[in-house]
């Protein structure tokens, strides 16, 4: 009997380690690390230019072992002047939409440093916009970035040459949308691209404004494998008729030159 409640005792001891070794966390769980991803302070004034403190928006990115960004956190800190108050209200994802309580049922009027909780873990990146008010006034403050979004892509083969495509992104970056125009060349084995421009930009009510990259600066390289390029803006507009488009031009080994164009309206 003895034996046997011995022999009973050590399989509850063998069960409960490896019970505990089943329970902990993986490697790559446990490797995660919250790092600085970007921060963005801005000082507000009153209606006399005098200010009254400043906010700032902060977000951090949640790394794992090998590099990859698998998370996104945000929080809002104030620091009003001497005799000044500031006061959180909400926060908003722009990936994700819908207002958060910066404190839940309201926060107080700061009349001193303090930082709010982060928020929960976003896995999408975006921009994190903090909005509240203050004895001089209502402000919003924007950290981060979304990915860029493609929106209108066009894409043309020429004998003899290979591939060429042009692409338009956008983006929210720290509250404040942006285009991005793309060139991308895939010549054709023994073959060449000269990417020469490219172009990203908008018309709104007829009128064009649009920002460039010379590729020939210093030299037009001829590309004779897969290369790309891109120019970007903040957006303007839109308006109440609008095109945003992306516009490259490129030559050919027959000599000709192109011009390659992807929008939408």
């Amino acid at each position: 009997m003895r034996r046997l409640t011995a022999g009973l005792m050590t399989l509850v001891s063998t069960a409960a380690v490896v019970g505990t070794t089943l329970v902990a966390p993986s490697a790559a769980v446990a490797a995660n690390t919250w790092q600085a991803h970007d921060k963005n302070c801005k000082t507000i004034n009153d209606i006399n230019a005098q200010p009254v403190g400043s906010v700032c928006a902060e977000v951090q990115k949640r790394v794992t072992a090998s590099g990859a960004v698998n998370g996104y956190r945000g929080r809002v800190t104030v620091n009003p002047t001497e005799g000044n108050w500031l006061k959180p209200d909400t926060y908003l994802w722009s990936t994700s939409g819908g207002l958060g309580e910066v404190c839940a049922g309201g926060c107080p009027q700061h009349t001193t440093a303090w930082s709010s909780s982060w928020t929960p873990v976003k896995t999408v990146p975006g921009t994190y916009t903090v909005r509240g008010e203050s004895n001089g006034g209502n402000f919003d403050v924007s950290a981060s970035w979304s990915n860029w979004f493609q929106l209108a892509e066009k894409c043309a083969t020429y004998a003899g040459a290979g591939e060429v495509c042009v692409r338009r992104h956008e983006r929210s970056h720290r509250g404040v949308m942006q285009e991005r125009g793309q060139i991308a060349v895939h010549p054709a084995t023994g073959k060449w691209i000269e990417p020469r421009t490219v172009r990203v930009g908008t018309v709104n009510d007829g009128t064009t404004t649009a920002t460039s990259r010379d590729l020939c600066d210093p030299s037009c390289t001829r590309r004779d494998a897969n290369w790309s390029a891109t120019v970007s803006r903040n957006l303007v507009g839109p308006s109440s008729t609008f095109e945003g488009f992306a516009a490259a031009s490129f030559a050919l080994p027959s000599g000709t030159v192109k011009t390659l164009k992807a929008s939408y309206s």
